[in-house]
C-alpha cells in the first residue's frame, strides 16, 4: 500500500483533535475496538484509516464528517471552507422550521 499525502493529513488531524480532546492514545483505542499501536500508525499516516473505522472515531469525538474534514488542505485545496463550515455551523443551530424556510428560499 502507498502511502498518501492525504493519509499523512488525515492522521494530523485525528491526532489532533484526539489532542484537544485530552484523549490518550490508548484511551482512543480502546473506544474504537483497536490496539494503540494501530491509533500511533493511523496519526504517523502509515495506515490509513477506513470509513467505517473513521466514523466510530467521530462517534468517540462526537462531531461530525463535517467538523473533522473542516480547515483540512490537501493538495492545494481545502476540503470544506471556512464559509461552508460556518454555513453548516449556523444550520444545525436552527429549528426544522427555520431549516425548512431557508431551504424553501434556496428554491429546494
Amino acid at each position: 500500500m502507498i502511502i498518501t499525502e492525504t493519509d499523512k493529513c488525515l492522521g494530523k488531524r485525528l491526532r489532533q483533535i484526539r489532542e484537544e480532546r485530552g484523549l490518550s492514545q490508548e484511551k482512543l483505542a480502546r473506544e474504537i475496538g483497536v490496539v494503540f499501536q494501530q491509533i500511533q500508525k493511523y496519526e504517523a499516516g502509515v495506515n490509513r484509516i477506513s470509513c467505517s473505522r473513521l466514523i466510530k472515531i467521530l462517534e468517540v469525538f462526537d462531531i461530525s464528517v463535517i467538523d473533522f474534514f473542516a480547515g483540512l488542505e490537501i493538495a492545494d485545496r481545502r476540503l470544506i471552507t471556512e464559509e461552508e463550515f460556518l454555513l453548516f455551523s449556523a444550520w444545525r443551530r436552527h429549528n426544522p422550521q427555520t431549516r425548512q424556510a431557508i431551504l424553501t428560499l434556496l428554491g429546494h
